[in-house]
């Protein structure tokens, strides 16, 4: 889109938001935020906070990077998990993820074993990152640790969009991991709840582009053990209802969204 029209959506389309929304919506949070989700996520445009399906205004603590890292923006996880008390943490990867695929080929070219073994990677293995800058590269390197992990299983994967998404469930992982070792110690007492995601819209999961998988909940990754987790937080529900059909729905959901490549 050519800048004039990208700089005149920025103004109408904020004018159009401005009149359809009440004032006391801005009001009633003028001066404090309550939001209940710490969302790290990663910078790619196609991963936004709608598909989540609700209005994330004073819902919805984004933190946004190159890949969802935690390292990188720690004292805003911090402040989001500390000072903003947010029950939930969810940390959403995405398929066909640029910093992911940086970090496997960086991987990859130094593995002769891996490149003779993989040749379904031959497009991403033959990709040129000469003209990334020093200060882009340095920001996306840290992701290689996760990924060496997820390097040896991609022989069983026939193409390279199930290996990537694979790669993203492991840095996913990763992520929770290190916040888990940093705040543990609130998931043990239930006052925080880590859930790790992968937003899928190229179809590796399943036929339903644009879901968004659970495959992890507070470092749970056990096929049987990790739908257990989400029907256990689904029974916390206030007077829930095992027999309506919006407990069966969600069950439903659960068997089909909760899984891992």
């Amino acid at each position: 889109m050519e800048v004039g029209n990208i700089f005149r959506h920025l103004l109408v389309h904020n004018e159009a938001f401005v009149k359809s929304t009440e004032s006391t919506k801005f009001l009633a949070y003028a001066t404090q935020q309550n939001p209940y989700i710490t969302l790290l996520t990663c910078a790619d445009s196609r991963v936004q906070g709608n598909i989540l399906g609700i209005d994330i205004f004073n819902k919805i603590f984004i933190i946004r990077n190159a890949g969802n890292q935690v390292a990188i923006n720690r004292g805003t996880v911090e402040y989001s998990i500390l000072v903003l008390h947010t029950p939930v943490m969810l940390v959403l990867g995405h398929t066909d993820c640029g910093a992911v695929k940086f970090a496997t080929h960086a991987c990859i070219t130094q593995s002769k074993e891996i490149v003779a073994m993989s040749k379904s990677f031959d497009k991403l293995i033959n990709a040129d990152y000469s003209t990334i800058s020093r200060e882009v590269k340095g920001e996306m390197l840290p992701l290689t640790i996760p990924i060496e992990r997820g390097i040896p299983q991609l022989s069983k994967f026939g193409d390279e969009k199930k290996g990537l998404a694979y790669l993203s469930q492991i840095n996913v992982d990763y992520q929770i991991e290190k916040t888990l070792k940093y705040y543990g110690d609130l998931v043990k007492e239930n006052k925080l709840t880590i859930i790790g995601g992968v937003y899928d819209f190229v179809g590796a999961y399943s036929k339903e582009l644009g879901r968004i998988l659970i495959t992890n909940i507070n470092g749970n990754i056990s096929p049987n053990g990790l739908q257990e987790s989400a029907r256990t937080i689904i029974k916390r529900i206030p007077n829930y209802d095992e027999s309506s059909q919006a407990y069966k729905t969600v069950c439903q959901l659960i068997e089909e969204k909760v899984t891992r490549i």
